[in-house]
């Protein structure tokens, strides 16, 4: 039996068929729309599918870009928050001294001991950070400003860094989903060059092949 459910479906789904395999067949089909332009009568076609090759794919650059540069915001935050649990590290021992463990003092710097900072993660690290440097400009008097600039400067540094981190994080997120619906323009594109040209050349299945080439949409046999 016939099923026109199959020649009605978008045969180009992300899900059936890879971005590398479509990259390949729109680009086999535009080589061929422009061969067989022979009185512009596939002008209109190919510059509609063209747009949407170049939107799609310039998307997926792009978002490939943005991508590369959060991962060195991260790395960037990632760096600073290292460096804080060291300088964390090595003043503790310079406030135990000054105050004592089980002093009142000590514990508005380490209210839970080492253990919260060694395990401090990006969620809780600003407000952490912030503590310990008003911990340090309250008794700026005993230690100086030397702890109390460079928990500030850590402090300051980090806010920047999460700052441009979660920025580059949303504008990736929104560049995927603007990626996603070009993948689905680049799609029914296709699709209505498929059934255009059945429509030119109905029951010719040769000549209407002379426009596309299926062994990039052919699924890989799965092994058993």
């Amino acid at each position: 039996m016939i099923d026109f459910n199959n020649l009605f479906a978008n045969l180009f789904e992300k899900s059936a068929i890879s971005d590398n395999s479509i990259r390949k067949f729109a680009e086999i089909h535009l080589e061929r729309l422009s061969a067989n332009n022979g009185i512009g009568e596939f002008t209109q076609l190919f510059t509609e599918t063209q747009n949407a090759y170049n939107q799609y794919f310039g998307s997926i650059s792009e978002e490939d870009k943005n991508f590369a540069i959060q991962q060195g915001l991260t790395i960037s935050v990632t760096k600073v928050l290292k460096e804080f649990k060291q300088f964390v590290s090595s003043s503790e021992g310079l406030v135990r001294a000054q105050f004592g463990k089980k002093s009142a003092e000590y514990q508005e710097f380490f209210p839970y001991k080492m253990k919260e900072y060694w395990h401090l993660n990006l969620t809780k690290a600003e407000s952490v950070m912030e503590r310990f440097y008003k911990a340090s400009d309250r008794h700026s008097a005993v230690f100086g400003n030397s702890l109390k600039n460079l928990a500030q400067t850590l402090l300051t540094e980090f806010k920047e860094a999460r700052s441009n981190q979660l920025k580059k994080k949303g504008e990736v997120a929104e560049k995927k989903s603007s990626t996603r619906e070009r993948r689905k323009n680049l799609e029914l594109q296709l699709i209505r060059n498929l059934h255009y040209i059945g429509y030119l050349y109905p029951g010719n299945v040769n000549r209407c092949n002379d426009f596309f080439d299926q062994s990039f949409l052919r699924r890989k046999k799965q092994r058993h």
